[in-house]
């Protein structure tokens, strides 16, 4: 008798949790995108449970500001599991973060250089998305870490495919969305190392008629904010064209951003040509020279301090396709 009130209780909490994230997910699919979107399967709590042994510690491959991302193998398949924390440090509502990801990755899980959303489950108390396993795992892992350090070619060629994702992101959805956290952390690696941008929880829209939106909440990695945003909340597509200068900088420095920093200082460089005498000291070689060269000059232009300045993210796509040619 016990037993089946628990289950009957436990059944109960997850048609809840299902009926309460449905509607969520819905509206802000309506709210966005018209309710619009590439179709996602959906996974019960006991499929995720199986695939991922209960997300064991050994499953994990990787941990963000409010989620753990863990391998899953279903249907004989490998996945990624996206397991959300009910309780972060955000003041965000992180139903609102998870549906606003849905909603954006569904839209553009069609772009080779997205990391794919495959579906969700909405059994749980926070919804847990699913995606394709990126075999070659996560970027900073390769740049900065203990993973395998790509070769210069390698590194412009994800370089290229990041910025035509954040490109399309900008100019082929409904409304132009601003990504708003562009590092290493959020762009993972197929077998081939073919990038795949993710984390689009806090990406927003910029309204039609509108260069940018004044927001009261600033999130991301400080590291990587341009300094209109990190000041005042102001985002529009130059600030992430800022970001993905610092992004750029770290993929073919292979160091984070404060380490070249501290480079630039203890070799009394001028901070504004910092990243191009690094890249120039440090990363040049004969066989990459004009690469290098070009593309110090372009993280230049991504970094300039006066929004105005910097170049839209065509431009950069554009800019690295010739680079690479050179």
């Amino acid at each position: 008798m016990l037993s089946r009130f628990r289950n009957n209780k436990y059944n109960r909490e997850k048609k809840g949790c299902f009926l309460k994230n449905g509607a969520a997910m819905l509206e802000q699919l309506i709210h966005s995108f018209d309710g619009s979107c590439n179709p996602i399967r959906m996974y019960s709590e006991q499929d995720l449970n199986k695939a991922t042994n209960d997300y064991g510690w050994d499953g994990m491959i990787h941990r963000d500001w409010n989620s753990r991302l863990y391998k899953g193998v279903h249907e004989e398949r490998q996945i990624l599991v996206k397991k959300f924390e009910a309780y972060s440090r955000s003041s965000m509502d992180p139903l609102e973060l998870i549906t606003n990801e849905v909603a954006i990755s569904s839209n553009m899980s069609k772009h080779k250089n997205v990391l794919k959303l495959l579906g969700c489950c909405l059994e749980t108390e926070l919804p847990t998305l699913i995606y394709d396993f990126p075999t070659k795992g996560n970027l900073s892992h390769h740049i900065y870490g203990d993973g395998e350090s790509p070769p210069w070619p390698i590194r412009l060629k994800i370089a290229i495919e990041v910025a035509g994702a954040v490109a399309y992101l900008h100019y082929a959805m409904p409304k132009m969305i601003i990504h708003r956290d562009i590092k290493t952390g959020h762009i993972f690696l197929d077998q081939d190392y073919v990038a795949k941008l993710s984390e689009f929880q806090t990406s927003l829209p910029i309204p039609f008629g509108k260069t940018h939106v004044d927001v009261e909440v600033i999130t991301g990695t400080h590291r990587c904010m341009a300094p209109e945003y990190a000041i005042s909340g102001r985002t529009s597509e130059k600030s992430d064209v800022h970001s993905f200068g610092v992004l750029l900088c770290e993929i073919f420095a292979g160091k984070r951003w404060s380490d070249v920093l501290n480079w630039s200082m203890e070799n009394d460089n001028n901070a504004a040509n910092l990243c191009k005498t690094y890249l120039e000291a440090e990363v040049l070689e004969e066989e990459n020279k004009k690469q290098v060269v070009e593309c110090a000059k372009l993280i230049g232009r991504c970094l300039k301090k006066n929004p105005d300045e910097r170049p839209i993210m065509m431009e950069v796509a554009q800019s690295l396709r010739v680079i690479k040619s050179l």
